[in-house]
Order: structure tokens, then C-alpha cells, then sequence
């Protein structure tokens, strides 16, 4: 027939050279391993991988693992803290994802206090992204805490690596809200009015309800209450923990927004 070549007296290599038998092909007496090494580095009989089943973990057990890493650091710490000045230097503070996964995997050392403070972080950011997506000032962080909340069975540890990074700081960040609603009522609501008038000098008792360093100042700004009830905001060269009562001196500069602010002042 025409295109058609008796091959029955030809060898392995002359049929691969008229194109009528693959070129690679282990019967012929004449093939190299050598060469299907160098084609098939992982062997020429290699096994197929076998994937792994991921771990799991409930989700009130990552969000009470992650209230409970917060309760060792006091703090959200992203990046291992040294000490280089020790000899030798050792980490002073661990992550608190690292935490966090070894309370995972032994979640017999979470406490009843670590699983509630968990369900209270969960249920504060239900409750404020609903709030803030009707008010339409959802951010970027927000967006991502809501793919966090949309785990609601377990977490995988290879599929929500991302989510569970982002759990780990969500007990620090809800603290600061919460303090930072706190302040927020207690000025807003606050009925002792305003300290003096623009140019007095003032002595008050005053409760601070919060500090913030502020980098393009280089000082700290704090917000208090008087024992009179009245809201103040000054700067100040030290910051100081909510709740601590000083007594100060300073300058009545301006009244504004329910707050009388205040300068060159010195604790006495």
C-alpha cells in the first residue's frame, strides 16, 4: 500500500529513524538509561506523591488558642523579640502565631477564661464589622478580618494560613478598640464642661484614658477625664497606662469637641 514500509527485517534504531516507533523506548537493545535519566530525573519508575491530609482545628479552639497567646505576650508580636545584649542572646518574646499553634496542639492547656475571652473577641468583631458596613468605612484590614469571621467550622492549616496569621493579633486589636470606644463615651458623655478659659493656668486631678506616641511630634498624647468630670487633651514627654490618676499643671490653650486642651504641662 502506498506510505507503507515492510519493516519486519529492520531493526529497533532503522524503524525509529523512519519515524515509525517512538524515540525513546526502553526495549531497544540499543537504549541508554543514561538518557532517560537525564529525561526523567526522579526516576523512570517514580512513584506518584501521595498528598497529605492537613491538620484542623475547631474554630472556638483557634480563637481561644489565640486569646490565650495573648494573654502570655500581653501584646500582639508579630517578629521574635531578642535580647542581643545577653550573652548569649535569647528570645525575649515569641510570636504569637507560635504561641497560638502550641496551644493548638495541646489544647488540653486552654483555660475556660482563655475559650470565653476568645468567644468575646469573635462576637466584638461580628458585631463591629456589621456596624461599620452599614456605615460604608469598612478598610483593607476590615476586609480581611471578614474572610477570618467566614471560617465558621475549622480552620486548615494549609488552606487558611493566611486567616490563621491574621487571628493571632485579632485579641490585641479588639483590646485597643474597646479601650478606644471606652474613651471615646467617656468624653463624649462626660458632663463637668470645660476646665478655665484660653490663657488660664490649671492644676487637676485628671484619670488618663489614653496615650499614643505620636512620631512626627516625638512626644506622647493623652487623653483624661478630671475627678470634676471634665475631659482633657495634652501632650506630655512620657507616656502613661490607662487608668493612672496624676495630678498636673498646665495651660488652658483651647476648648473643642467637649475637651479642653492643654499646654506646658508638668506632673506634680
Amino acid at each position: 500500500m502506498p506510505g507503507f514500509v515492510d519493516v519486519s527485517n529492520m531493526s529497533n534504531r532503522q524503524i525509529q529513524r523512519m519515524g515509525h516507533q517512538d524515540d525513546v523506548d526502553p526495549r531497544d537493545s540499543n537504549y541508554s538509561y543514561r538518557n532517560l535519566a537525564r529525561r526523567n530525573p526522579y526516576g523512570y519508575n517514580r512513584r506518584p506523591v501521595q498528598s497529605q491530609p492537613s491538620q484542623q482545628y475547631p474554630v472556638d479552639q483557634v480563637w481561644a488558642a489565640a486569646a490565650a497567646a495573648q494573654r502570655v505576650n500581653g501584646e500582639y508580636v508579630k517578629e521574635e523579640q531578642w535580647m542581643h545584649n545577653a550573652t548569649p542572646p535569647y528570645i525575649a518574646k515569641r510570636r504569637n502565631r507560635d504561641i497560638m499553634m502550641d496551644f493548638l496542639r495541646g489544647v488540653e492547656t486552654l483555660t475556660d477564661q482563655d475559650r470565653e475571652a476568645g468567644e468575646q473577641c469573635r462576637a466584638f468583631l461580628k458585631s463591629d464589622l456589621t456596624f461599620r458596613a452599614l456605615k460604608g468605612r469598612l478598610t483593607d484590614f476590615d476586609q480581611a478580618v471578614s474572610k477570618v469571621l467566614a471560617v465558621d467550622q475549622q480552620f486548615d492549616i494549609g488552606t487558611h494560613r493566611y486567616e490563621l496569621a491574621i487571628v493571632a493579633s485579632l485579641p490585641a486589636s479588639v483590646k485597643r478598640n474597646q479601650i478606644r470606644a471606652n474613651t471615646e463615651e467617656r468624653v463624649k458623655f462626660a458632663t463637668g464642661g470645660f476646665v478655665g478659659q484660653p490663657g488660664d493656668k490649671v492644676t487637676a486631678n485628671v484619670e488618663v484614658l489614653s496615650a499614643s506616641f505620636s512620631t512626627t511630634y516625638g512626644c506622647w498624647f493623652i487623653r483624661g477625664i478630671t475627678d470634676a468630670d471634665q475631659p482633657v487633651f495634652f501632650s506630655y514627654r512620657e507616656g502613661k497606662d490607662a487608668g493612672t490618676w496624676l495630678t498636673i499643671q498646665g495651660t488652658v490653650k483651647a476648648h473643642r469637641d467637649n475637651l479642653t486642651q492643654l499646654n506646658r504641662v508638668r506632673v506634680l
